[in-house]
């Protein structure tokens, strides 16, 4: 009975290594795929399995695929763009309103310190404590603003012959992210979500009473100054110090204070007041070309869009054209070979 079994395994191990001799040596592939049987037979038949398509085919239409998952993606993209659009222009109209009913009330009390302009500083041999303030937007998404006024304050600190003895502060968080590395042992103070909501003078005044803990020499404002929908520029705006002033202060004998204080507290409260006026007037001007370059950027982000879906509408159809010949051409092929 031993002898008996050793024999039946290995005949059925001599049947199985027959049959793959056989599938090895024949010409029709075991596998899947359309394969040709003998390229001279008589028979000539074109086999096709049902579980797989040919390796060509499959990679073409592997190609459909993923053409089509990158036609949904921009077209999401296309839609997402041209709804930002559409907010950023609401909200351009009515920060636009605000500041422009805002800008001749900064033009009066520009014109108020007009004088001191004119008044050149003392020499000293001591470097003056100067304070660099830099408004940028909260958020990204809005063209190049928040990169121009990074490159004038870098540009700014970098010209100038003390850089430690220049203060940066910081109004907007983006301007964080970009000076953090380079100058970020010039920042003292950072205000963020400034510009979540729409810019108020209590703002603008909170920012001038801590700025007045401290005394500067001069105070540099650095934003992006409101011209059109498409076009915005990087201003200086420069605000004396309070000890310059009080120094000069004959430059505003021609004008009448009635105020039951003494000078010097007008001249504190006078200097406040300017601050937070210039303030309010800078972040006023910022958030309206924040909104302008961002409606800009989403309408230019939506015409691409829209141009790279077409061009990627039109290969699609040139590779799903592609396959339906070659698939004809296949089908004939066979057909051609079974008469034959």
């Amino acid at each position: 009975e031993g002898e008996g079994e050793g024999r039946g395994k290995e005949g059925r191990m001599s049947v199985m290594r027959g049959m793959k001799l056989f599938r090895a040596a024949s010409p029709v592939a075991s596998g899947t795929g359309l394969v040709r049987a003998g390229r001279d037979g008589a028979c000539g038949a074109m086999i096709k399995s049902a579980d797989a398509a040919p390796e060509g085919q499959q990679v073409r239409w592997a190609n459909l695929k993923l053409i089509r998952m990158r036609m949904r993606s921009v077209a999401s993209i296309g839609k997402i763009t041209k709804a930002m659009k559409m907010v950023a222009a609401a909200k351009l109209r009515s920060v636009q309103r605000v500041q422009e009913a805002a800008r001749p009330f900064a033009g009066g009390m520009g014109g108020l310190f007009q004088l001191m302009e004119n008044v050149k500083p003392e020499q000293s041999s001591e470097a003056p404590k100067e304070l660099l303030i830099a408004c940028t937007s909260d958020r990204g998404l809005c063209g190049g603003v928040n990169t121009q006024v990074v490159k004038n304050v870098k540009g700014y600190i970098g010209a100038h012959p003390n850089p430690s003895s220049v203060k940066l502060m910081l109004v907007g968080d983006k301007g964080r992210d970009g000076l953090q590395r380079s100058v970020g042992s010039n920042i003292t103070t950072s205000f963020k979500d400034v510009f979540r909501a729409p810019v108020s003078f209590e703002q603008a005044c909170i920012i001038a009473e801590d700025i007045m803990k401290q005394e500067y020499d001069k105070i540099t404002l650095v934003y992006n100054k409101f011209k059109s929908a498409i076009a915005q520029e990087v201003t200086q705006g420069v605000v004396p110090g309070l000890e310059f002033m009080k120094t000069h202060a004959e430059v505003f004998d021609e004008y009448d204070f009635e105020s039951d204080m003494d000078s010097a507290q007008v001249f504190v409260d006078l200097f406040e007041f300017k601050l937070a006026t210039q303030l309010y007037s800078a972040c006023l001007e910022n958030g309206t070309s924040e909104q302008a370059a961002r409606m800009s950027a989403m309408d230019n982000a939506t015409r691409n869009a829209g141009d790279m879906l077409g061009r990627l509408t039109l290969t699609y159809n040139r590779q799903r054209q592609a396959v339906i010949t070659s698939e004809l051409i296949e089908i004939i092929s066979g057909a051609e070979a079974l008469k034959g």
